[in-house]
């Protein structure tokens, strides 16, 4: 069957190729939609998209169907698989073309962040601790060479990769190489105009300048982060909330300190 519509599709004019990539355009959407509301057959759909583009020698746009299938495996639960989502992300990144920094860039942020889930259900299950180190070293190559990929205007993703780096750092208790990655995604962020991602990457500084006994430095971090939730309103009540318990614990430990 795919064979046929591979030599049908092969042998179209301009204008019927035209139509067939607007299919694949809504192929794409229908596929965002149902990965959105967690729906598997946005892997059904993505795929017809990729088909699609690789027919009619599309590269850029099999490079984000690839793309799209990778970030259904890694985000959808009824369909998540890490090695599924790694294949087609690296796929993607096969895809894309020399002058695509961006693209190239944004393919490796997402095979830190599968490497780093890597880590995180690696740590719940009590793995070795080589095999944790080797899955937060994959993350942190990954998300050094999408800040070397990146261009200076892709500005929500060099702050995503800053943010994850010194998550990285900060998850090995290296708080002197994670702090300058912290601040360097809250300034991306602020100068862009999202407060929302400000905000959580102050509290991941909070959090570990509470872990590392700043406690001072830690209360303005947090207080910082809740202003930067506010504007978000109820659309940040699980942040804003998550965010007012760390502050509690934080007053607590200053109290205690102070009455040593």
């Amino acid at each position: 069957m795919l064979d046929r519509l591979r030599t049908v599709l092969a042998n179209l004019d301009a204008a019927a190729r035209n139509t067939v990539r607007s299919l694949w355009a809504s192929l794409g959407e229908l596929g965002q939609i149902q990965r959105e509301q967690n729906h598997a057959d946005c892997v059904a759909s993505y795929r017809q998209a990729l088909d699609l583009a690789e027919v009619l020698a599309l590269r850029s746009e099999a490079a984000i169907a690839a793309y799209n299938l990778g970030g259904a495996f890694e985000d959808v639960p009824a369909v998540r698989d890490l090695a599924q989502a790694e294949h087609w992300y690296r796929r993607s990144l096969d895809l894309r073309d020399e002058r695509d920094r961006q693209g190239q860039g944004g393919c490796h942020a997402q095979l830190g962040s599968v490497a780093f889930e890597r880590f995180e259900e690696a740590r719940a299950a009590g793995r070795p601790e080589s095999e944790l180190l080797a899955a937060l070293n994959a993350a942190l190559a990954a998300y050094q060479q999408a800040l070397a990929l990146l261009p200076a205007n892709a500005v929500n993703d060099l702050a995503v990769a800053h943010n994850q780096l010194g998550m990285i750092y900060g998850t090995v208790g290296d708080f002197d190489r994670a702090l300058p990655h912290y601040r360097e995604c809250i300034r991306l962020a602020e100068g862009s105009g999202n407060l929302y991602q400000a905000g959580a990457t102050r509290f991941n500084v909070a959090l570990a300048l509470l872990q590392s006994g700043r406690l001072t430095d830690a209360r303005e971090y947090a207080r910082a982060a809740l202003r930067n939730f506010e504007p978000y309103g109820p659309g940040a009540a699980a942040e804003t909330q998550r965010t007012q318990q760390l502050l509690a614990h934080i007053e607590q430990a200053l109290a205690a300190s102070a009455q040593r």
